[in-house]
């Protein structure tokens, strides 16, 4: 996190714990170098974070919510081409319903930029997405039943992307569009513990010399793994242990590699590789 001593126009808003139900904290923030801090407890709480730049320095957002039924945004835009720093937003929510949405716009050379969403419970929903700029991170972790994680980027050049989950009829789906996806050596993972769950991965852009990495671990059973890759120096991985599941990988472009493992009974898997 950025020292707050470094913040020259930037605006600091400190929501300290709310303890009644049906909360709503809005920050709005525009200048160099800005940082947000919201933190609320109960129920069907509200928390938006707008922050917006101009060329002018590095934004940071936490968001952090205990309770049921909550709903988290975090906006960040930078605009101008230089390098003016990266952009870090968190989302944490304990409970179940709760809903998570994170983006960031980093235009031009832009980079550093960190979008990481946890949730504790069930029914949740996450959404992170980015677009442009490059050394782009985006991570998910939900532990709990019937939740979603879907996570994008477009334009961005250097981006990497993870989703963890532990529980049951859990859906992941990711989406890179850009240049060299899984930089130096980073693997685009999709990590799924329990059963019935589902993880989709899609990833499109030339590798230069570094590939587009994608895996997917599944632990348990019936459950739905997919990957598309389409660019050049691609490698699919599909691990799955457990009985009833299925995979699914498709490579479109130069220099494939697709490994599927699968332990367990009555297990499917299909592979396709086309130049």
């Amino acid at each position: 996190m950025k020292k707050l001593s470094t913040l020259t126009l930037g605006l600091l808003f400190a929501a300290g714990s709310a303890f009644a139900q049906s909360n709503d904290a809005t920050v709005d923030q525009t200048g160099d170098n800005q940082n947000a801090n919201v933190t609320q407890s109960g129920a069907t709480n509200t928390a938006d974070v707008d922050q917006f730049t101009d060329n002018s320095g590095a934004q940071d957002a936490i968001v952090i919510q205990d309770g049921t039924s909550n709903m988290a945004t975090v906006s960040q835009s930078q605009t101008g081409g230089g390098n003016s720093g990266g952009n870090d937003a968190y989302i944490e929510q304990i409970g179940s319903d709760n809903s998570s949405v994170q983006t960031t716009v980093a235009p031009g050379y832009n980079s550093g930029h960190d979008l990481w969403g946890f949730q504790d419970g069930s029914g949740n929903s996450l959404t992170q997405s980015t677009s442009g700029g490059y050394t782009i991170s985006v991570r998910a972790e939900q532990y709990g039943s019937d939740n979603s994680a879907t996570q994008t980027t477009t334009g961005a050049t250097h981006a990497d992307a993870d989703i963890i989950q532990d529980g049951e009829n859990n859906t992941a789906e990711q989406t890179l569009a850009g240049s060299n996806n899984g930089y130096q050596g980073r693997v685009i993972l999709i990590d799924q513990f329990g059963d019935d769950n589902f993880a989709s991965q899609n990833f499109i852009g030339s590798g230069f010399s570094h590939g587009n990495n994608g895996e997917i671990i599944q632990i348990g059973n019936d459950n739905n793994a997919s990957q598309v890759g389409n660019g050049r120096n691609i490698d699919l991985q599909v691990t799955q242990d457990g009985l009833g599941n299925f995979s699914s990988q498709s490579a479109f472009g130069n220099a494939h590699t697709s490994t599927v493992t699968q332990t367990g009974d009555m297990n499917t898997s299909t592979v396709t590789q086309s130049n």
